[in-house]
């Protein structure tokens, strides 16, 4: 016997397909990065700091004023916010476009591993 398996729904937007899997919510506050890499850039400019637009399950979207290579991995430390503890999240630069701000960056976050 076969059962299914459900599908992420793709909406259309004005711009084209929503490819997320995860809702975004809507976040603006700084939070700090390292990048992990062992480029000259990376080893010259270790230290981040972002200026969050957007995060879900799967990534975020930030500002930066340093422009950081595609695929490029980087760690980032989310603060105490209220009664919830800091977290750190893991992932990979998957874009870098300069913006008037600086520049804007997507990254994706590694996945879990299993227990």
């Amino acid at each position: 016997m076969v059962a299914m398996m459900p599908t992420a729904s793709l909406s259309i937007t004005g711009s084209g397909a929503e490819r997320r899997m995860f809702p975004r919510k809507e976040v603006s506050c700084r939070v700090e990065g390292r990048r992990l890499d062992h480029s000259i850039d990376a080893r010259q400019q270790p230290q981040l700091s972002f200026m969050l637009r957007d995060v879900s399950i799967g990534g975020l979207s930030a500002i930066t004023d340093k422009q950081i290579g595609r695929g490029e991995r980087i760690s980032v430390f989310f603060p105490p916010q209220g009664p919830a503890r800091g977290w750190d999240a893991y992932g990979r630069i998957i874009r870098c476009d300069p913006s008037p701000a600086g520049y804007r960056v997507a990254v994706m976050f590694d996945p879990l591993p299993a227990a």
